[in-house]
């Protein structure tokens, strides 16, 4: 446990450090300020209503931005250093390939955990700023930011399989990218697969806001998810297990 720990450290100083992830950040938060400012002076013009500003925030992180960012940190961890051969250098410290795997896991979540609490922060401000929320709405866009991390996991599963087949970290982002977009339009092509589908529910954090929650449905998305999960990271770990550096 002490080696994972370790390893979550060293992989996200990683991920912090390098301009491009700090850069990222400051867009982020520079366009959540920017949704909210033009919000309030157009009356919505964008469709982005200042008294939901959080969860429309959240809705266009989860469907388009972090998968994005997540094919880029993904390629950087796994496929730049399997192309430059520091892989190398982690592989020989005393800490098992699996526990790499999950370190450098975690370590994609953490920073995806950061640009959620960044948008959630700003975006609740400028809510309370501009006089547009009620105190009993905070718990559930909290909710709903918190949930909205799980339907992540298998995007950063899946990703990290498509590294380990990938030369380099230019194919991986862009085969993550097709495939990803491949999954997503099999579902608005076949209507009836969309429901077996991990993409169809990075918007199921809407579940959770209202008065009633359907728990029977949120736990079958739960295990939908987690089975997805645990197929990636299979998959992901026997390829990276058996690969030579």
């Amino acid at each position: 446990m002490n080696t994972i720990r370790i390893g979550i450290i060293n992989e996200s100083t990683k991920i912090f450090k390098r301009s491009k992830y700090k850069v990222l950040l400051i867009c982020i938060g520079i366009l959540s300020i920017a949704l909210g400012l033009i919000s309030n002076y157009t009356g919505g013009l964008i469709n982005v209503s200042l008294s939901n500003l959080p969860l429309n925030i959240l809705s266009i992180l989860t469907n388009v931005l972090i998968p994005l960012i997540i094919f880029m940190v993904v390629a950087d961890l796994f496929a730049a250093e399997q192309e430059n051969g520091t892989i190398k250098a982690v592989i020989t410290r005393p800490i098992s390939r699996n526990e790499i795997l999950i370190s450098k896991m975690i370590a994609i979540l953490i920073y995806v955990a950061s640009i959620l609490i960044i948008t959630f922060i700003i975006g609740l401000v400028m809510e309370i700023f501009f006089g547009r929320t009620q105190i009993i709405s905070i718990p559930e866009i909290f909710m709903a930011y918190v949930v909205s991390i799980l339907p992540i996991i298998p995007t950063i599963l899946l990703s990290i399989l498509i590294s380990q087949l990938s030369k380099n970290s230019s194919s991986s982002v862009m085969f993550s990218v097709l495939i990803y977009i491949i999954i997503m339009l099999s579902g608005i092509i076949v209507p009836k697969v969309s429901s077996m589908i991990f993409i169809s529910y990075t918007n199921w954090y809407k579940l959770f806001i209202g008065a009633q929650m359907p728990i029977k449905s949120i736990l079958t998305i739960i295990g939908l998810l987690l089975g997805y999960s645990l197929i990636f990271f299979s998959g992901a770990y026997a390829l990276f297990e058996k690969k030579e550096y």
